[in-house]
C-alpha cells in the first residue's frame, strides 16, 4: 500500500466497487479544487471560471505527470466523470436559457445573425493560411494529410467561442440582460449552431459523408420549427397550473430535467452539442416570472457549485502542456494571433448596428471566450486523427489564454465606456452659471 501511495502507477481494469470509489474520489477532488482555485481567481481579478479550467490542468498530467494523474483518475473513470460533465453542461446551459429574456434582443436579431457568421466566417477563412503553416506531420494526423479537412479543423478552433463560458461571466457581471449583453449571448447562440456545423462539415469533408451532413441540416431545421411551433405552445398551456405557493410542483420540475436532457441527446445525435439543447429548452419554458424564477432557484447550486466544475475541469485530465517547447512556440503564438485577432476583425461590423468603439471592443473581449468548448471541436479532430496531440495541446493554451484574457478586457472596454459617457454629460456647472 505504502509502496503505491510513493510510486503511483495508472491502474489496469478497474470496475465495480473501486470504479465507483475512484469516480466519486475525482468528482470531489475536482469540485473541491475548482472552488479553492476559483475563489483565489476572483481575488485577483479573473473570472471563477477560469480557476475552474485550471483545476482541470492541475489534476492533469501537465502538473502531476502522466502516472500518477491516471493513478487517481483510472481510464476506466474518466468517460463517467465525462457523462456527469455532459449532465453539467446541459443543467447549466438550461440555467442560462431558462434566465435569458428573449425580448431583450427579439429586436436585434438580425444583427446577432450577422455577427454570428462573421465570428465564425472570419477566423475560419484566416484558418487556412495558419493551416498551411502548419501542415506537417508535427500538427496534422494522418487523416488531416489532405489540406482541406486539416484546414477546416484549424478554422473551426480559432472560431470557437464558448457558449456557457460567455454566459457565466455575464451572469457573475449581472449583464446577462443587459442590451449588450444580450445580442453578445443571442449571437453566441447562433454561432454554437454554425460552429458544430462547420465542425460537422469538416468531419464529413474527411470522411467522405456529405449526404450524412446534409441529412442532419434538415433535421436541425426540423427540430427547431417543431420546438417553436409545438413544443413552446402546449409548455405554455401545461407548466403555469403546475405551481404551488409561487413555487414549480415536482411534476413541472419532472418535465424541466426530463426536457432539457432530451434536447441535450437530440441536439448531440444532430450533431450541434448537446449545450445547444440544453439552452434551447430553456428558452421554450413559458415566459412566467414567477415559474422561470422557482424552477432557476431550485437548480442554481447544483447546477453552479457542483456540476459546472465537472465540465470545466473534466478536459484538463486530456492535455499535457509540457508539450508546448521551443518548437511549437512560433506556430502556437501564430494561432493565438489568428484566434484572437480574428474575433476583434469580425466583431468590427457591430459599430455600424450603433454600438460605441468601447461596447465593439467589449463584444470582441466576449467573442473571444472559448472556454474548453474550443476542446471539443480539437476532441472530434484528435480522435478522427485529423490533428496531432501537439495540435491539440496548442489549442488548450488558446482556451487558457483567451479566458485569461477576457475579464481584463472587459474592464478596460468598461471604464473607456465610462469615460465617454462622463466626457459626453453636459457640464453642470457651465449650464448653472
Amino acid at each position: 500500500m505504502i509502496a503505491s501511495i510513493l510510486h503511483p502507477a495508472p491502474h489496469a481494469n478497474v470496475a465495480g466497487p473501486a470504479l465507483i470509489a475512484y469516480v466519486l474520489l475525482d468528482v470531489l477532488l475536482i469540485v473541491a479544487l475548482a472552488r479553492v482555485l476559483g475563489a483565489l481567481m476572483t481575488r485577483i481579478g479573473q473570472p471563477r471560471v477560469v480557476g475552474e479550467i485550471l483545476a482541470g490542468v492541475v489534476l492533469g498530467p501537465t502538473l502531476l505527470g502522466h502516472d500518477l494523474s491516471f493513478f487517481l483518475a483510472p481510464a476506466e473513470a474518466r468517460p463517467v466523470v465525462g457523462a456527469f460533465a455532459t449532465v453539467a453542461l446541459i443543467l447549466f446551459m438550461f440555467l442560462a436559457g431558462i434566465e435569458y429574456d428573449l425580448n431583450v434582443v427579439r429586436r436585434r436579431v438580425p444583427q446577432a445573425g450577422t455577427l454570428a457568421m462573421l465570428s465564425v466566417a472570419v477566423p475560419a477563412l484566416l484558418g487556412f493560411p495558419v493551416a498551411a503553416l502548419m501542415h506537417t506531420s508535427r500538427y496534422a494526423g494522418p487523416a488531416g494529410s489532405d489540406f482541406l479537412p486539416f484546414a477546416l479543423f484549424i478554422g473551426a478552433a480559432l472560431a470557437v467561442t464558448a457558449f456557457p463560458v460567455m454566459a457565466h461571466i455575464l451572469m457573475e457581471r449581472g449583464e446577462l440582460n443587459s442590451p449588450l449583453g444580450g445580442l453578445g449571448v443571442a449571437t453566441t447562440g447562433i454561432m454554437s449552431v454554425l460552429m458544430f456545423l462547420y465542425v460537422g462539415f469538416a468531419s464529413s469533408v474527411a470522411n467522405h459523408a456529405y449526404g450524412q451532413f446534409l441529412l442532419k441540416l434538415v433535421l436541425l431545421v426540423g427540430f427547431i420549427l417543431v420546438s417553436f411551433l409545438v413544443v413552446r405552445p402546449a409548455l405554455a398551456r401545461w407548466m403555469p397550473s403546475r405551481m404551488r405557493d409561487g413555487l414549480p410542483t415536482g411534476d413541472a420540475m419532472a418535465v424541466a430535467f426530463v426536457g432539457m436532457v432530451l434536447y441535450g441527446l437530440l441536439a448531440d445525435r444532430l450533431g450541434v452539442n448537446a449545450l445547444v439543447g440544453g439552452f434551447l429548452f430553456g428558452v421554450l419554458i413559458p415566459p412566467d416570472p414567477a415559474l422561470r424564477k422557482g424552477i432557476a432557484t431550485k437548480i442554481h447550486d447544483v447546477a453552479m457549485i457542483f456540476l459546472l466544475p465537472i465540465f470545466f475541469a473534466f478536459a484538463g485530465f486530456s492535455s499535457d502542456l509540457k508539450l508546448i517547447n521551443g518548437k511549437t512556440l512560433p506556430i502556437l503564438i501564430l494561432v493565438l494571433v489568428a484566434a484572437i485577432g480574428g474575433k476583434f476583425l469580425a466583431a468590427i461590423p457591430a459599430k455600424v448596428f450603433g454600438l460605441s468603439w468601447s461596447d465593439t471592443g467589449t463584444m470582441a473581449a466576449l467573442l473571444n471566450t472559448r472556454g474548453l468548448l474550443v476542446l471539443v471541436a480539437g476532441l472530434i479532430g484528435l480522435q478522427a486523427n485529423i490533428i496531432t496531440t501537439a495540435t491539440f495541446t496548442i489549442i488548450v493554451v488558446v482556451a487558457l489564454v483567451t479566458n485569461l484574457m477576457t475579464l481584463p478586457l472587459l474592464n478596460v472596454f468598461s471604464r473607456r465606456r465610462d469615460e465617454g459617457a462622463q466626457a459626453s454629460a453636459p457640464d453642470t456647472a457651465a449650464v448653472r452659471g
